[in-house]
């Protein structure tokens, strides 16, 4: 299973999402790596910090987008699930990693700057579909707020993008920030909450690609 984290907008989240979803795939049991395309290389930075006492994870870095697709497929033949964390460029790496991913997660912040700034992605989304046309789509909404007004009309607002929204949420908490510093994710935090949500997640992911076909988890 490969799945594309990817949104062009920096700052939604899309490397915390990346190393969180690794982290739960890999405390499953399910043999799980990285593939670090954005140039300032972060999750390979968190993975040379990760206490080699936790749960495995490999980070590959990938900037090159031409190799892109043979490198997540050379991958994929060793683990089970293999994570494309993905760029904010407007570029050729963001149809690649559209083209590489059985499934992507488009994480987006409740807000409306956010929102429309989802368009630019969404033509290029549609160009890769000309290639290649069951690419599954899901938007996840990340630092999510009960106080925020401007939630209560997002779901709504998003769904006429024509893809399904994540019933998951991934709440604004300190321990997204505190265990990246250290290699971790929130699944290996004393923040149940964090975890919790995480779990909820990556169980509603997994649901999506047993569906699709794409892993069976009665047998990982």
């Amino acid at each position: 299973m490969k799945i594309g984290i990817t949104n062009l907008k920096g700052g939604v989240g899309k490397t915390t999402i990346s190393q969180n979803l690794a982290v739960c795939f890999a405390s499953m049991g399910f043999k799980t790596c990285i593939v670090d395309t954005d140039t300032n290389q972060n999750s390979l930075a968190w993975s040379g910090v990760r206490d080699e006492g936790l749960a495995n994870i490999t980070v590959v870095g990938a900037t090159d987008a031409k190799a892109l697709g043979k490198t997540v497929e050379n991958l994929h033949r060793d683990y089970e699930v293999v994570i494309i964390d993905g760029t904010p460029s407007l570029s050729e790496m963001t149809t690649r990693i559209i083209l590489s991913s059985d499934m992507l997660i488009i994480p987006i912040l409740p807000s409306a700057h956010d929102f429309r700034a989802m368009q630019p992605f969404f033509e290029r989304y549609e160009q890769a579909k000309e290639f290649r046309s069951d690419i599954p789509a899901y938007f996840l909404i990340n630092q999510f707020s009960h106080s925020g007004n401007i939630y209560k009309g997002m779901r709504e607002a998003i769904g006429n993008f024509g893809l399904e929204v994540l019933k998951s949420n991934v709440n604004k908490r300190a321990a997204y920030v505190e265990t990246a510093l250290d290699g971790r994710g929130v699944y290996e935090s004393g923040d149940n909450k964090a975890k919790s949500e995480m779990v909820e997640l990556t169980k509603e992911i997994l649901e999506k690609a047993e569906n699709l076909g794409l892993i069976k988890i009665s047998e990982s």
